[in-house]
């Protein structure tokens, strides 16, 4: 008998499908709109969060640091975004959107709204409990993370 798990079962699985599938087809459809399906987010979160640090917007992103400046570097020369200078004070660079930005992050909203919307069409009522669900297995897992990376040995005085 198999000891893995059966890819045609596992929740995992499939929630890496899912995100496949809807980033590829996000990509493609925001590609219309001259961005990248990180991009679009950068915009959104910036537009709820001017001056998020870098690594909050990472963070967020779920994207690694040098991952995020490669993207708002793009978002820059695109004149999308506008970052604040380094000062001796602060560490960090707050980002905010240009007008050109908040009128590309509108152009674009349309279509992500769209597969928002067969998302939640198609989870129907439970829409919220399975949002909610989803938020809980991430700081779940971060937290295992954080803990023990899996396939690694338990720290000495650990207990299964």
């Amino acid at each position: 008998m198999a000891s893995h798990a059966d890819p045609e079962e596992s929740l995992g699985f499939a929630l890496k499908t899912l995100q496949q599938t809807l980033r590829s087809r996000m990509d493609a459809a925001l590609a219309q709109a001259g961005l990248t399906t990180p991009q679009y987010l950068v915009l959104a979160l910036l537009e709820d969060h001017p001056g998020i640090s870098n690594s909050e917007l990472a963070r967020r992103s779920a994207v690694a640091a040098p991952t995020m400046l490669k993207i708002l570097d793009a978002l820059a020369r695109a004149g999308y975004v506008e970052r604040a200078d380094r000062t001796p004070q602060l560490r960090t660079r707050g980002t905010t959107l240009t007008d050109s930005g908040r009128n590309r992050l509108t152009q674009a909203s349309a279509t992500v709204e769209e597969f928002e919307n067969l998302l939640r069409d198609a989870a129907g009522a439970d829409a919220p409990v399975i949002s909610a669900w989803l938020r809980t297995c991430t700081g779940l897992l971060m937290e295992a993370r954080t803990a023990r990376e899996p396939g690694t040995s338990p720290s000495p005085g650990t207990r299964h």
